[in-house]
């Protein structure tokens, strides 16, 4: 433990900064970013950094996935598709509670929790850059009515296969790290950190105003508590 918490801030800063280089996050994007890959990093070791990298990276490549098109459209991530901080924290402060939560030694299912919750936040992000890419319009959740791509609580089938595929993916190297107790429970933290973004999309057809950092941290919020509750009779 003690290794962790004196290697969390060097290696956070250290891909920090790189991700500021490439173009992934901006300026105050890397100290949202540090804020959070310390307490990770510190709870959770390289494996549930890798696990936060997993977001990060493939976030930031499906950002910018056929960005030009989403620009013109007007739903590309501002900046470039350089993070902020208050997206970094809103995507991962619930999964950094987890990560502090199983160092204080409450519980190893907040480690399963923390996975949902990253994989929450990748599918969130999967649904939403890759559905603008669709060439059907997508559909309000809660109505079925087709809308402009990028409206609050609008879902197509691309962005669903897509999510679908990140918050399997990222279940899969919790599991694959040891953050996740067996392929049961990978499966239940993948469908947790999926209904993370159903929840994300039904508020926000209902609630549109209530804003994205706001849904984020909801979804997120949602996907730990659905794979928290199976995975304490695991842990």
């Amino acid at each position: 433990m003690s290794y962790q918490v004196l290697l969390a801030l060097p290696v956070t800063a250290a891909f920090a900064a790189l991700a500021y280089r490439l173009g992934m996050a901006s300026p105050r994007g890397v100290l949202g970013g540090i804020l959070v890959g310390v307490p990770v990093y510190a709870g959770l070791g390289p494996q549930g950094f890798a696990v936060l990298v997993l977001f990060v990276v493939g976030g930031s490549a499906l950002t910018r996935l056929g960005y030009d098109r989403k620009r013109r459209a007007g739903g590309a991530q501002e900046h470039g598709g350089r993070r902020g901080a208050r997206n970094a924290l809103a995507n991962a402060g619930v999964a950094v509670l987890c990560a502090v939560l199983y160092a204080l030694g409450f519980s190893e299912a907040f480690s399963a929790a923390y996975v949902a919750a990253i994989g929450a936040a990748f599918a969130d992000t999967a649904e939403s850059e890759v559905g603008q890419l669709s060439r059907r319009p997508p559909r309000l959740v809660t109505t079925g009515r087709k809308v402009q791509p990028g409206t609050d609580g609008a879902v197509s089938l691309p962005g669903t296969l897509a999510g679908v595929a990140a918050a399997g993916l990222t279940a899969g190297l919790g599991l694959a790290l040891g953050l996740v107790g067996g392929w049961g429970m990978g499966l239940l933290v993948a469908l947790a950190a999926f209904s993370g973004t159903v929840a994300d999309s039904l508020v926000g057809a209902r609630l549109p105003r209530l804003g994205n950092e706001a849904t984020n941290v909801l979804c997120t919020l949602v996907a730990a508590a659905l794979a928290l509750v199976p995975a304490f009779f695991v842990a």
